[in-house]
């Protein structure tokens, strides 16, 4: 399989990719778009994520929203919510229960608004709040 791909990359180097010129300004503004749109869209998701969970929600149903709010971050990727979901419950920021024993639901906590509350009011707060989520 590794000798396949070679091939192909090399196959696209002289044939799709033979015109494509990017200079060094053009790279680094790519880079620096790039790395905008992955520090904002982590916001954003975390944001979306608390402020749904005001209301007591199942992960699908908050998965939907999610995707409502135009945040496909979790799009084929529903685990990657569920272990989010996860972190932020051992954290202390959300409570879950299980309803009927099959369906899971989760709601911030009173940390978890306490959160939500600073990341909405503070500029400073989002990036000391977002570091302590993502990071301990």
């Amino acid at each position: 399989m590794d000798d396949r791909l070679k091939k192909l990359k090399g196959s696209m180097r002289r044939t799709v990719l033979q015109d494509l010129n990017f200079t060094e300004g053009l790279k680094h503004n790519i880079k620096n778009k790039i790395n905008q749109i992955h520090e904002t869209s982590e916001e954003d998701i975390i944001l979306a994520v608390f402020q749904l969970l005001k209301q007591e929600r199942t992960g699908f149903e908050l998965s939907k929203l999610i995707r409502a709010r135009g945040i496909k971050t979790f799009e084929n990727e529903e685990g990657f919510l569920y272990m989010t979901l996860h972190k932020f419950e051992q954290k202390g920021y959300v409570n879950s229960y299980w309803k009927d024993k099959d369906v899971k639901y989760y709601q911030a906590s009173t940390k978890g608004l306490r959160l939500l509350h600073t990341l909405d009011n503070k500029r400073e707060g989002k990036a000391y709040s977002l570091k302590e989520i993502l990071d301990r």
